[in-house]
């Protein structure tokens, strides 16, 4: 039932990819905010988990602004923030209600788990919008220059400093501004030192998926590009 729906006649073989991409992207920006709360050492580096999931954001955006143009990419950056405001409502709101006495998760375990504080939230946010924007124009602007060649160059280029945009900002709002102006004190404000020890760690992992992300880019263009093509005729 779901492909007979995928491949309705009604729908433009374009319009049900840039769906499916929409899809992948907004279900990877908001496990990202479920599961970036746990710790994972590797050596010497310590990262979120949402480091691994958060770069494919980049890929997918990326994707969607070669295929389909900046103003669908940015229609996607969009939607991904509004799906994250209703989340973290939800959360909230599940994280406020009384728990039922045989409640299989405890209410500390609850909170610990989906708890977030107001930094952590408005800092997740403002990184995001700023980072996936700075991506979007980066690389719109880099294929007029280039004449639509060397994808590799674009896509590397945008997604390196739009992440690095993003892991800065994100972690100089949550832990060093926010608590600075928090009046209940929830989370002790970091040193600048610090600031930058994280940023550089979460980057440096950044770094390394973006290359990582080149044959992906390229398979993804190629295979949504042969799709649509091969619908058409």
């Amino acid at each position: 039932m779901l492909l007979e729906q995928f491949r309705d006649q009604k729908v433009t073989a374009s319009e049900r990819v840039y769906v499916l991409l929409l899809s992948l992207f907004i279900s990877l920006l908001l496990l990202t905010n479920v599961i970036t709360s746990k710790y994972i050492q590797l050596g010497p580096f310590t990262f979120t988990a949402g480091s691994w999931t958060y770069p494919f954001t980049f890929l997918l955006i990326d994707l969607i602004t070669e295929v389909y143009g900046k103003r669908r990419a940015k229609l996607a950056i969009w939607l991904g923030l509004l799906s994250s405001i209703l989340m973290t409502g939800i959360i909230y709101a599940a994280n406020s209600v009384p728990t039922y006495t045989h409640s299989l998760v405890s209410q500390s375990a609850f909170a610990v788990v989906f708890g977030f504080t107001p930094g952590i939230v408005v800092g997740s946010m403002v990184a995001y919008v700023i980072a996936q924007q700075i991506d979007v124009y980066l690389f719109d602007l880099l294929r007029r220059i280039t004449k639509g060649k060397y994808l590799w160059l674009r896509n590397n280029v945008a997604t390196l400093i739009g992440q690095l945009f993003d892991t800065a900002i994100f972690a100089a709002i949550a832990w060093v501004l926010y608590p600075l102006v928090d009046t209940k004190q929830v989370i002790e404000p970091i040193t600048w030192d610090t600031w930058y020890q994280i940023t550089r760690n979460e980057y440096i992992l950044k770094v390394v998926f973006s290359f990582i992300n080149i044959p992906l880019v390229y398979m993804g263009v190629y295979w949504v590009k042969r799709y649509i093509k091969e619908a058409r005729k």
